[in-house]
């Protein structure tokens, strides 16, 4: 498991410089990475009907996971998509892969246009409770990696490995068609 995010880590360390473990664009933060991290561990997920996602039992179940903060307006988010598909033909179960509307509020326009690229996994949303309670708030902040003006950088990736570590938060664009990336969602 290390040697396939040693690869993913080198593949996308090749295309930028990397600060402690956020990889890719570099913007002054209103949260820090360990508030990050942490968010990952706290965040109240739903699916389209409100169900809620156990991200902790899903982080925990052996396999490694990408959660992936996503709009339906990032051209980065539009331009990752063939990746995903070549993930998505090749190895679909290898990894949990989650995706979650980047912000709250376009989460109907989000998930009509990430049904229209066909992709196996689901797509989820930040729950109503970050509105009204101040911890949720906060956590939900957090997981969006808020910057210093009040923005969000998408895509916005998270990497844990299968034994639950967080091994990278990936700001920006991944070609995950280039071999090597590739390689590394379908090794077992």
């Amino acid at each position: 498991m290390k040697r396939i995010f040693a690869c993913l880590l080198f593949a996308a360390l090749s295309s930028s410089a990397a600060r402690a473990e956020i990889i890719g664009m570099q913007v002054p933060r209103a949260v820090s990475e360990e508030e990050m991290k942490a968010s990952l561990r706290q965040v109240d997920l739903v699916d389209e009907k409100g169900a809620p996602l156990n991200l902790n039992g899903l982080i925990g179940d052996g396999k490694p996971t990408l959660v992936t903060l996503w709009a339906h307006w990032c051209a980065n988010c539009r331009a990752e998509v063939s990746g995903f598909k070549a993930i998505a033909n090749a190895c679909p179960n290898r990894w949990n892969v989650v995706f979650v509307s980047a912000r709250r509020n376009d989460y109907p326009k989000d998930v009509a246009a990430f049904k229209s690229f066909g992709l196996p996994w689901k797509f989820y949303n930040v729950a109503k409770s970050a509105q009204s309670d101040v911890s949720k708030a906060r956590v939900a902040r957090a997981f969006y990696g808020a910057t210093a003006d009040g923005g969000i950088v998408t895509p916005l990736h998270y990497f844990v490995s299968s034994t639950g570590v967080i091994e990278a938060i990936v700001n920006g664009r991944m070609d995950f068609t280039e071999p090597q990336r590739l390689a590394a969602f379908c090794e077992k």
